[in-house]
């Protein structure tokens, strides 16, 4: 073979050799472009993740400095009213490439789905619905959380449900997540949204007289629509109620309907907190949400779930 023949192999051998490695080279870079972005993405929720623990510490240690204060009823009560003015140093709160952000909710502001009795529930959702559907409503959420397949007057158990198509049977336990409720039948989207701000799952069946809105505060037998009226109309002249004895005398509307003096609270007895934490720069959010009984000084934690957003 001429030495011409040589050189035109050998360069033909150094052009293959160029294009294996430029393959070799696409395959490669995509693989650790995408561990580059995998290690980034579990760094930035660990981050996250320890982050919204550390709003939930702060949050925590911030409760228990106020409850430890041995403030008077009243100024107890006016502090744990608007939490989000007492908390506010808690909304966004930086920690090198880290950032939380923590929201404390009186639960009993809101009607607990779970605890409250027949009366209260349907009182609640006659505000949003006519008469007929509201207790068509009613029945159903209380079927569906009873621990039995027995309908009620205006319920509906599996067989109705499977009749009617729909993906998801009645649970026969309490409601896990607010968010449960649009798969109770007759609940539409528009109904879970709009009694979304008056509603829990978490609470302990108390209503707070100081925080409850007006649409809580109606449900509640023997107060009903006009001394819910009054009351917020003398929360928001100043008044702080520190009794629910006091309360009984002054709003109650209905003397045949007995009066839910144990159901009331004039502070917080379940406080929900919400701490979101994240890495700064990255999409990802992580949230821890906790529930924690106020007993006195004391705050003890009853519920807790965490989920990345």
């Amino acid at each position: 073979m001429s030495p011409r023949a040589r050189r035109g192999i050998a360069l033909m051998l150094v052009l293959w050799l160029v294009v294996l490695l430029g393959v070799i080279a696409v395959a490669i870079v995509p693989a650790t472009r995408g561990e580059s972005t995998l290690a980034l993405n579990l760094r930035a929720r660990a981050v996250a993740r320890y982050a919204a623990e550390s709003g939930l510490e702060s949050a925590k240690a911030s409760l228990d400095r106020l409850l430890a204060t041995g403030q008077g009823s009243r100024e107890r009560a006016l502090a744990l009213r608007d939490l989000s003015t007492t908390f506010r140093e808690l909304r966004e709160v930086e920690l090198g490439e880290a950032r939380f952000s923590v929201a404390i909710e009186d639960l009993n502001a809101r009607l607990d789905l779970n605890r409250s009795d027949d009366a209260s529930v349907l009182a609640l959702f006659s505000q949003f619905l006519e008469g007929a559907e509201a207790s068509r409503v009613t029945d159903a959420l209380l079927d569906w959380r009873d621990a039995d397949d027995l309908v009620r007057g205006h319920g509906a158990e599996a067989v109705d449900y499977r009749r009617a198509g729909l993906p998801l049977l009645p649970s026969n336990r309490p409601l896990r997540d607010v968010m449960e409720l649009r798969h109770v039948m007759g609940v539409t989207d528009s109904l879970a949204d709009a009694v979304a701000p008056y509603v829990t799952v978490d609470g302990d069946g108390r209503v707070n007289i100081n925080s409850a809105p007006e649409s809580v505060l109606a449900a509640l037998p023997g107060l009903g629509r006009a001394g819910a009226h009054n009351l917020v109309s003398r929360r928001r002249a100043g008044d702080v109620f520190t009794s629910a004895v006091a309360v009984y005398h002054l709003f109650q509307v209905s003397g045949d309907t007995p009066f839910p003096l144990g159901r009331l609270a004039t502070e917080p007895t379940r406080l929900l907190v919400s701490s979101r934490g994240w890495f700064q720069g990255h999409a990802l959010t992580h949230e821890i949400q906790a529930v924690y009984e106020v007993t006195g000084r004391r705050i003890i934690l009853r519920g807790w779930r965490e989920r990345d957003l």
